[in-house]
């Protein structure tokens, strides 16, 4: 059985960069110790944990 996701994505982004930007993107997620996909959306504060800390502090 296939699982349920609670948060699913339905989208998908393509972004074309060039050799300087991609090893920058690849040097600033394994800093932060995230992936890519995180990386971006942390940038854009969608994380499901930036949401979360961000309900937080709001409640």
């Amino acid at each position: 059985m296939a699982r349920v996701n609670e948060n699913p994505k339905k989208f998908i982004i393509s972004c074309r960069v060039n050799h300087r930007e991609m090893r920058e993107l690849q040097e600033r997620a394994q800093e932060s110790g995230l992936s890519i996909t995180a990386l971006l959306r942390e940038s854009l504060d969608l994380s499901d944990e930036a949401r979360r800390d961000a309900n937080r502090s709001c409640a």
